[in-house]
Protein backbone atom coordinates (compact mmCIF):
# COMPACT_ATOMS: atom_id res chain seq x y z
CA UNK A 1 0.00 0.00 0.00
CA UNK A 2 3.07 2.15 0.57
CA UNK A 3 4.06 2.04 -2.97
CA UNK A 4 0.67 2.74 -4.26
CA UNK A 5 0.01 5.83 -2.23
CA UNK A 6 3.49 6.82 -3.49
CA UNK A 7 2.91 6.11 -7.04
CA UNK A 8 -0.47 8.23 -6.77
CA UNK A 9 1.22 11.01 -5.03
CA UNK A 10 3.76 11.44 -7.77
CA UNK A 11 0.79 10.83 -10.47
CA UNK A 12 -1.01 13.54 -8.87
CA UNK A 13 2.03 16.11 -8.75
CA UNK A 14 2.80 15.09 -12.36
CA UNK A 15 -0.64 15.72 -13.94
CA UNK A 16 -0.53 19.14 -11.62
CA UNK A 17 2.61 20.12 -13.69
CA UNK A 18 1.01 19.31 -16.98
CA UNK A 19 -1.39 21.64 -15.99
CA UNK A 20 0.52 24.31 -15.32
CA UNK A 21 2.39 23.75 -18.85
CA UNK A 22 -0.99 24.28 -20.55
CA UNK A 23 -2.14 22.94 -23.39
CA UNK A 24 0.05 21.11 -25.86
CA UNK A 25 0.89 23.45 -28.88
CA UNK A 26 -0.57 22.52 -32.44
CA UNK A 27 1.97 21.17 -34.61
CA UNK A 28 1.41 22.43 -38.35
CA UNK A 29 3.42 21.86 -41.29
CA UNK A 30 5.76 25.15 -42.23
CA UNK A 31 7.57 25.34 -45.37
CA UNK A 32 7.23 21.93 -46.87
CA UNK A 33 8.96 20.33 -43.37
CA UNK A 34 7.85 17.30 -42.01
CA UNK A 35 5.65 17.54 -38.91
CA UNK A 36 5.79 14.62 -35.92
CA UNK A 37 3.43 13.89 -33.42
CA UNK A 38 3.76 11.77 -30.47
CA UNK A 39 5.66 10.60 -27.39
CA UNK A 40 9.46 8.65 -27.39
CA UNK A 41 8.09 5.48 -27.60
CA UNK A 42 5.88 6.21 -30.53
CA UNK A 43 6.32 8.89 -32.49
CA UNK A 44 4.99 9.59 -36.24
CA UNK A 45 6.80 11.42 -38.82
CA UNK A 46 4.62 13.05 -41.65
CA UNK A 47 6.30 14.22 -44.71
CA UNK A 48 4.20 16.63 -46.78
CA UNK A 49 5.24 15.18 -49.98
CA UNK A 50 5.05 11.77 -51.95
CA UNK A 51 7.28 10.26 -48.82
CA UNK A 52 4.35 9.81 -46.58
CA UNK A 53 4.39 8.99 -43.41
CA UNK A 54 6.98 7.05 -41.14
CA UNK A 55 6.56 5.66 -37.76
CA UNK A 56 9.24 5.55 -35.26
CA UNK A 57 9.22 3.14 -32.36
CA UNK A 58 11.16 2.83 -29.12
CA UNK A 59 12.71 -1.20 -29.53
CA UNK A 60 11.67 -3.39 -26.43
CA UNK A 61 12.06 -7.10 -26.05
CA UNK A 62 8.48 -7.55 -27.58
CA UNK A 63 10.44 -6.85 -30.84
CA UNK A 64 12.55 -10.28 -30.15
CA UNK A 65 9.75 -11.87 -30.49
CA UNK A 66 8.94 -10.95 -33.26
CA UNK A 67 10.07 -13.79 -36.33
CA UNK A 68 13.50 -12.33 -38.40
CA UNK A 69 13.02 -8.48 -36.87
CA UNK A 70 16.40 -9.18 -34.91
CA UNK A 71 17.81 -10.86 -37.73
CA UNK A 72 16.60 -7.90 -40.19
CA UNK A 73 18.36 -4.96 -37.73
CA UNK A 74 21.82 -6.77 -38.35
CA UNK A 75 21.31 -7.01 -41.81
CA UNK A 76 19.98 -3.17 -42.55
CA UNK A 77 23.18 -1.82 -40.16
CA UNK A 78 25.45 -4.11 -42.28
CA UNK A 79 23.63 -3.33 -45.51
CA UNK A 80 24.06 0.49 -44.78
CA UNK A 81 27.01 0.80 -43.64
CA UNK A 82 28.66 -1.48 -46.40
CA UNK A 83 26.58 0.66 -49.08
CA UNK A 84 29.32 3.81 -48.04
CA UNK A 85 32.46 1.48 -47.63
CA UNK A 86 32.03 1.82 -43.78
CA UNK A 87 32.50 -1.01 -42.19
CA UNK A 88 29.77 -1.46 -38.69
CA UNK A 89 28.37 -4.24 -37.44
CA UNK A 90 25.49 -5.36 -35.56
CA UNK A 91 24.93 -8.91 -34.55
CA UNK A 92 22.40 -10.77 -32.36
CA UNK A 93 23.44 -10.47 -29.16
CA UNK A 94 24.22 -6.79 -29.49
CA UNK A 95 20.93 -6.50 -30.88
CA UNK A 96 19.03 -8.13 -28.71
CA UNK A 97 20.70 -6.19 -25.61
CA UNK A 98 19.74 -2.92 -27.32
CA UNK A 99 16.21 -3.85 -27.60
CA UNK A 100 15.89 -4.54 -23.91
CA UNK A 101 17.09 -1.38 -23.09
CA UNK A 102 13.79 0.08 -24.26
CA UNK A 103 11.53 -1.86 -21.62
CA UNK A 104 12.95 0.63 -18.81
CA UNK A 105 10.55 2.58 -20.57
CA UNK A 106 10.40 6.24 -19.25
CA UNK A 107 13.59 5.18 -17.02
CA UNK A 108 15.72 3.83 -20.13
CA UNK A 109 18.94 5.68 -20.95
CA UNK A 110 20.01 4.42 -24.31
CA UNK A 111 17.40 2.91 -26.59
CA UNK A 112 17.15 2.19 -30.14
CA UNK A 113 14.30 3.63 -32.67
CA UNK A 114 12.83 1.46 -35.24
CA UNK A 115 11.06 3.15 -38.14
CA UNK A 116 8.48 1.33 -40.44
CA UNK A 117 6.78 1.99 -43.75
CA UNK A 118 3.82 0.19 -42.81
CA UNK A 119 4.72 -2.85 -41.64
CA UNK A 120 8.21 -2.98 -42.60
CA UNK A 121 11.49 -2.24 -40.87
CA UNK A 122 13.70 0.38 -42.84
CA UNK A 123 15.89 1.54 -40.83
CA UNK A 124 17.47 2.02 -37.24
CA UNK A 125 19.19 4.56 -34.54
CA UNK A 126 20.36 5.09 -31.04
CA UNK A 127 19.82 7.78 -28.75
CA UNK A 128 21.21 8.34 -25.34
CA UNK A 129 20.12 11.04 -22.29
CA UNK A 130 24.11 10.28 -20.57
CA UNK A 131 26.35 8.12 -22.84
CA UNK A 132 29.52 8.69 -20.39
CA UNK A 133 31.34 11.18 -22.65
CA UNK A 134 29.55 14.00 -23.45
CA UNK A 135 29.42 16.91 -20.84
CA UNK A 136 26.29 16.95 -18.30
CA UNK A 137 22.99 17.76 -20.49
CA UNK A 138 24.52 16.67 -23.45
CA UNK A 139 22.76 13.63 -25.15
CA UNK A 140 23.53 11.64 -28.12
CA UNK A 141 22.36 9.98 -31.09
CA UNK A 142 24.04 7.58 -33.06
CA UNK A 143 24.17 4.44 -34.95
CA UNK A 144 21.86 5.60 -37.62
CA UNK A 145 21.33 2.78 -40.53
CA UNK A 146 18.45 3.01 -43.18
CA UNK A 147 18.24 0.06 -45.77
CA UNK A 148 19.63 0.98 -48.85
CA UNK A 149 15.99 0.10 -51.18
CA UNK A 150 14.58 2.55 -48.82
CA UNK A 151 17.00 5.66 -48.48
CA UNK A 152 16.24 9.19 -49.96
CA UNK A 153 12.57 8.78 -48.83
CA UNK A 154 12.81 10.44 -45.47
CA UNK A 155 13.62 7.27 -43.35
CA UNK A 156 16.77 9.16 -42.33
CA UNK A 157 15.47 12.54 -41.27
CA UNK A 158 12.25 10.66 -39.48
CA UNK A 159 15.20 8.85 -37.09
CA UNK A 160 16.54 11.95 -36.30
CA UNK A 161 13.44 13.89 -35.75
CA UNK A 162 12.52 11.29 -33.70
CA UNK A 163 15.92 10.90 -31.59
CA UNK A 164 16.35 14.65 -31.16
CA UNK A 165 12.83 14.54 -29.63
CA UNK A 166 13.14 12.17 -27.12
CA UNK A 167 16.89 13.92 -26.52
CA UNK A 168 15.09 17.24 -26.22
CA UNK A 169 12.66 15.41 -22.69
CA UNK A 170 15.77 15.83 -21.21
CA UNK A 171 18.95 17.36 -22.70
CA UNK A 172 19.97 20.71 -23.06
CA UNK A 173 22.37 19.92 -26.38
CA UNK A 174 23.05 16.51 -28.98
CA UNK A 175 26.90 15.17 -29.73
CA UNK A 176 27.40 13.28 -32.75
CA UNK A 177 30.73 12.37 -34.21
CA UNK A 178 31.55 10.97 -37.60
CA UNK A 179 34.68 10.40 -40.01
CA UNK A 180 35.15 12.63 -42.73
CA UNK A 181 37.39 11.73 -45.37
CA UNK A 182 38.99 14.84 -48.03
CA UNK A 183 37.89 14.24 -51.81
CA UNK A 184 35.52 11.57 -50.64
CA UNK A 185 32.26 12.07 -52.48
CA UNK A 186 30.20 10.76 -49.30
CA UNK A 187 31.79 12.14 -46.79
CA UNK A 188 30.95 15.29 -47.81
CA UNK A 189 27.54 14.45 -48.61
CA UNK A 190 27.41 13.51 -45.10
CA UNK A 191 29.00 16.60 -43.52
CA UNK A 192 26.57 19.16 -45.69
CA UNK A 193 23.47 17.42 -43.94
CA UNK A 194 25.14 16.83 -40.29
CA UNK A 195 26.82 20.29 -40.14
CA UNK A 196 24.63 22.23 -42.74
CA UNK A 197 20.93 21.19 -42.67
CA UNK A 198 20.76 19.68 -39.31
CA UNK A 199 23.05 22.86 -37.70
CA UNK A 200 25.57 20.36 -35.72
CA UNK A 201 29.00 22.57 -35.10
CA UNK A 202 32.17 20.43 -35.68
CA UNK A 203 34.38 23.20 -35.31
CA UNK A 204 37.74 23.45 -37.94
CA UNK A 205 40.72 21.39 -37.85
CA UNK A 206 39.47 19.84 -41.98
CA UNK A 207 41.79 17.80 -43.13
CA UNK A 208 42.37 19.65 -46.70
CA UNK A 209 44.49 17.57 -48.47
CA UNK A 210 42.72 14.52 -50.52
CA UNK A 211 42.12 11.22 -48.96
CA UNK A 212 43.13 12.82 -45.83
CA UNK A 213 40.47 11.49 -43.05
CA UNK A 214 39.80 13.76 -39.86
CA UNK A 215 37.42 12.38 -36.97
CA UNK A 216 34.48 15.13 -36.43
CA UNK A 217 32.75 15.66 -33.07
CA UNK A 218 29.53 17.53 -33.46
CA UNK A 219 26.99 19.23 -31.09
CA UNK A 220 24.26 21.72 -31.58
CA UNK A 221 22.23 23.20 -28.55
CA UNK A 222 18.37 22.32 -28.13
CA UNK A 223 16.50 25.50 -28.78
CA UNK A 224 14.60 26.68 -25.78
CA UNK A 225 11.18 25.87 -26.98
CA UNK A 226 12.19 22.84 -28.20
CA UNK A 227 13.33 21.90 -24.48
CA UNK A 228 10.02 23.13 -23.22
CA UNK A 229 7.86 21.35 -25.89
CA UNK A 230 10.28 18.28 -24.37
CA UNK A 231 9.77 18.79 -20.93
CA UNK A 232 5.52 18.79 -21.15
CA UNK A 233 6.59 15.12 -23.66
CA UNK A 234 8.56 13.79 -20.24
CA UNK A 235 5.81 15.15 -18.08
CA UNK A 236 3.07 13.01 -20.35
CA UNK A 237 5.48 10.05 -20.58
CA UNK A 238 5.98 9.96 -16.89
CA UNK A 239 1.89 10.31 -16.26
CA UNK A 240 1.88 7.29 -18.79
CA UNK A 241 4.29 5.25 -17.04
CA UNK A 242 2.63 6.00 -13.68
CA UNK A 243 -1.13 4.86 -14.88
CA UNK A 244 0.48 1.63 -16.49
CA UNK A 245 2.28 0.56 -13.27
CA UNK A 246 -0.70 1.25 -10.83
CA UNK A 247 -2.83 -0.49 -13.62
CA UNK A 248 -0.26 -3.73 -13.69
CA UNK A 249 -0.52 -3.42 -9.19
CA UNK A 250 -4.65 -3.34 -9.53
CA UNK A 251 -4.26 -6.74 -11.26
CA UNK A 252 -1.82 -8.14 -9.48
CA UNK A 253 -4.11 -7.57 -5.99
CA UNK A 254 -6.94 -8.89 -8.25
CA UNK A 255 -5.29 -12.11 -9.47
CA UNK A 256 -4.30 -12.54 -5.66
CA UNK A 257 -7.94 -11.86 -4.56
CA UNK A 258 -9.21 -14.75 -7.14
CA UNK A 259 -6.28 -16.99 -6.48
CA UNK A 260 -7.27 -16.73 -2.61
CA UNK A 261 -10.79 -17.27 -3.32
CA UNK A 262 -10.32 -20.66 -5.05
CA UNK A 263 -8.31 -22.20 -2.18
CA UNK A 264 -10.80 -20.98 -0.23
CA UNK A 265 -8.79 -18.36 2.15
CA UNK A 266 -9.07 -15.07 1.77
CA UNK A 267 -5.80 -12.17 1.95
CA UNK A 268 -5.68 -12.91 6.10
CA UNK A 269 -5.32 -16.61 5.45
CA UNK A 270 -8.87 -17.90 7.60
CA UNK A 271 -10.55 -20.47 5.88
CA UNK A 272 -14.33 -19.51 4.54
CA UNK A 273 -17.25 -21.70 3.78
CA UNK A 274 -17.85 -22.69 0.63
Amino acid sequence: QKRRAALESKLAEVQEALKREGDEPVVTAEDGKPVATGLSDRCVVKFPDSRGEILVVVGTSAHIEMPGMVERICTIVDAAYTSVGKHKRVDSYDAVDRLEMGDAGVQANRVLHLAFKGKELVGCASSTFSPGWTPEGCGHWGLLAVDPAHQKGGVATALVIAAERRLATACEAVQIEYQHTEGDEFSHRLMDWYEGKLGFNGGGNIGRRPGQTSFRRCRKRISAEEQQRGYRRRLQEIEVWLKTQLQLMTAKEAAMISSESGTGQRSGGYPVPA
